[in-house]
């Protein structure tokens, strides 16, 4: 097995296409020129071509979208199907973890895997806007991977990555493109995508695995590896696309033109992260929409009903960590007694009405369900069908499937805290059980100790 180096290797066909088509266009090769002034301070040449696309706006849209033209290219994709074999790994869903676990097993010296993605973007949940839409969760700080409060960790590192979030911008908290536009440059580099490849089920025994991909016939693969992270939206049936949405339509409205205009009444329904991140976007302090403007898109009310928040500023600024603490001064009255955010402590269930939303007789222009996500089922890998699955340290890093050479990784796995992430504190935040600073070691463990997949 090959040392892990992840800043020095030959870029892969898709990037060399990149920096090749990047190069050749003026406006989007400024940044990458710019930044090969400071060439020495990078570990290579590659990683400092890379920070400058991504750093500058238009270099990084123009990559974007080079690598979606690349993805989407219909003869390479059925290529790719056609040739997949018993002695090879497929990977089921394209967002972080997959990113992680095809970058580490390359660079351990094993074989590039075959990335399976239903959507039509490659990126996961943070690459469902090509606009930035919401902030991540933890600090952007440069060094390598660690565990929440070590100040010298990465708590956005992502292993083996060509580069790094801290790379691509100096905010406080970054915006999720500054993530997506990480992974997928990983998964250009470090594997074969196969997008609009919804896979329905898996079959197979010890010697191998066959997928039923819908439309694309059944290849096969030595081993799978299902990283679909957390899952769809918990109440999409409820959300008719227009004045009830789930969140990712509404991080998608966001992304698009005058995402709030006429929107004067709005509610969110549930208390996680989710729900923050579209409170952030109703107030204005989200990343900046496109073509919006407090004089011609501002909410006046908004009501959020969760019965796991604080109702009060006071109340928010003691019991919610600092990432959201600029929610909290919207739950005060300002001088005239009104309060624009108001938390309503109990659960609700949105009624369409034509052009609006009902809530308990109240009537809303927006209500954004943020009420969790679950898993939609592939025949064949259901939950119940895997147990725990530890390293040779009694690390348990993955769940394995009982019967077939089949494996979960990431949130997707749902692995309980352990006792030395309870002793650190590291459970006290009950989120965190499906953070990438947790789980993205326990992939990257997994992906480098794994005997690789032979068959005779």
């Amino acid at each position: 097995m090959a040392d892990i180096s992840p800043l020095m290797f030959a870029p892969s066909a898709p990037i060399e296409s990149l920096l090749t088509a990047v190069a050749l266009k003026p406006t989007a090769s400024e940044g990458m020129r710019a930044m090969m002034e400071r060439q020495s301070e990078f570990a290579s040449p590659l990683q400092a071509q890379l920070t400058g696309i991504a750093l500058d706006p238009y270099g990084r849209e123009f990559a974007d979208q080079a690598l979606d033209d690349y993805w989407s290219d219909e003869p390479r994709k059925q290529d790719l199907l056609r040739t997949s074999s018993a002695d090879r790994e497929v990977v089921i869903g394209s967002g972080f973890h997959s990113a992680v676990y095809a970058a580490t097993r390359v660079l351990s010296g094993y074989p590039k895997p075959l990335v399976l993605e239903r959507e039509e973007r490659v990126g996961g949940a943070f690459a469902m806007t090509a606009r930035p839409t919401f902030y991540l969760n933890s600090r952007n700080r440069g060094g390598s991977g660690g565990l929440a409060g070590d100040q010298g960790a990465s708590l956005n590192y992502l292993p083996g990555a060509p580069i790094q979030a801290a790379n691509v911008s100096m905010t406080e908290y970054q915006a999720n493109t500054d993530m997506a536009i990480v992974i997928r440059l990983t998964l250009a580099q470090f594997a074969d995508v196969v997008t609009r490849a919804n896979v329905l089920s898996v079959d197979g025994d010890d010697t191998g695995v066959q997928f039923d991909v819908d439309g694309c016939g059944l290849p096969r693969a030595g081993r799978v590896v299902d990283a679909r992270g957390l899952g769809d939206p918990g109440d999409q049936e409820c959300a008719n696309g227009t004045s009830i949405l789930s969140f990712r339509q509404f991080m998608r409205r966001m992304a698009d033109r005058w995402p709030l205009r006429g929107v004067r009444r709005a509610a969110v329904i549930g208390g996680g992260d989710s729900a923050k991140c579209a409170v952030e976007s109703l107030l204005g302090i989200a990343p900046q929409p496109f073509m919006a403007a407090a004089a011609l898109d501002r909410v006046e009310r908004i009501d959020w009903y969760t019965d796991a928040l604080p109702t009060t500023c006071d109340g928010w600024q003691e019991q919610i960590r600092g990432r959201y603490q600029a929610i909290g001064r919207y739950l005060r009255p300002d001088r005239f007694g009104v309060r624009r955010l108001n938390v309503v402590a109990r659960r609700a269930q949105p009624v369409a009405l034509p052009g609006m939303a009902l809530i308990d007789g109240r009537t809303y222009d927006l209500v954004i369900l943020c009420t969790g996500n679950r898993e939609t089922d592939i025949d064949g890998l259901d939950l119940g069908s895997f147990d725990e699955y530890e390293t040779a340290d009694g690390s348990v890093v993955a769940r394995r499937h009982f019967d077939l050479p089949a494996f979960r990784i990431g949130p997707h796995t749902r692995l309980p805290f352990t006792q030395r992430e309870r002793a650190d504190g590291i459970a006290d935040i009950t989120a965190n059980a499906v953070s990438m600073f947790r789980t993205a070691t326990k992939t990257a463990a997994l992906a480098a100790t794994l005997r690789p997949v032979t068959r005779t």
